[in-house]
């Protein structure tokens, strides 16, 4: 009986240990800590932005980068907010995929193909 009782105890302590180490506390959607150690801010103007379907096109390109994780458009001012995780992806590359849904972004400029490829009234 004393041999269970050692066993279940050494069973709890490693247990316990694991649980200690960084990066096995872990949440449903991933580690929790590096979501807020890492996460950025960053406004982008968007000059040539016209109407709600570019703004639903904006939101739709950025939804499908890897590391945003929310955007908002604002169509007046011109310009999308993005929170992302700065870990996982920089302003250039936000900014690229931006550009290469057919807008304007900053300073990096539209892909001609792709805005040919937009709906009329965003042009």
């Amino acid at each position: 009986m004393e041999i269970e009782n050692m066993m279940k105890m050494s069973f709890f302590i490693c247990v316990a240990i694991i649980l200690s180490l960084p990066g096995c506390k872990r949440s449903a959607t991933g580690d929790a800590g590096s979501r807020t150690s890492t996460a950025a801010t960053v406004t982008i103007s968007l000059p040539t932005l016209k109407c709600n379907t570019c703004v639903a096109t904006v939101k739709k390109t950025l939804a499908a980068i890897d590391g945003v994780e929310s955007a908002e458009v604002d169509l007046k001012a011109k310009n999308v907010t993005v929170h992302f995780l700065a870990a996982r992806v920089d302003i250039g590359r936000i900014e690229a995929g931006i550009g290469n849904a057919g807008y304007d972004a900053n300073d990096v400029k539209r892909d001609s193909s792709a805005y040919e490829n937009l709906p009329d009234c965003c042009k």
